[in-house]
């Protein structure tokens, strides 16, 4: 179920999804999705939920949802509060992990490599998926890429 979460002014999408450990697979735990930042509430459908909220996952639905709230501020707050970067300054590497079932991509995106590999790795074990990939906004070549044979 999706989740709308206003800040700043701004709306953002969160998708809250329920997972199991292998040392513990009777505990459930939660992890979030989060969609950039969107103006007019009618945009929502549009908006998919591309950024992994990074951490432990949360032994509750309710406390994933204040996670992702204080996460929100956090981000949109740090976002906001640094100077515009100049045009000769240099850009941070994003990391897109590009799921495919069919022939369909869906990107999601990450700022660290290994939660990128991590997610990817999830991706894999999915029956419906049949490609993940990794690039990264620096290459035009997968770094990493699986395809189910």
């Amino acid at each position: 179920m999706s989740h709308v979460l206003k800040y700043g002014g701004q709306y953002f999408r969160l998708e809250i999804a329920e997972v199991a450990s292998p040392e513990q697979p009777d505990k459930p735990a939660f992890v979030i999705w989060c969609s950039e930042a969107f103006k007019d509430l009618a945009d929502m459908p549009r908006h998919t939920c591309s950024r992994f909220i990074g951490g432990s996952p949360l032994p509750t639905y309710a406390d994933s949802l204040r996670h992702a709230y204080q996460w929100i501020k956090r981000d949109w707050d740090a976002h906001h509060a640094q100077p515009t970067p100049s045009a000769g300054s240099t850009a941070s590497v994003v990391y897109t992990v590009w799921v495919f079932k069919g022939d369909a991509p869906f990107g999601f995106e990450f700022e660290e490599f290994a939660d990128a590999k991590t997610f990817a790795a999830a991706a894999e074990k999915s029956t419906e998926i049949t490609k993940v990939g990794i690039k990264n906004n620096e290459s035009p070549q997968y770094l990493t890429v699986w395809e189910k044979s």
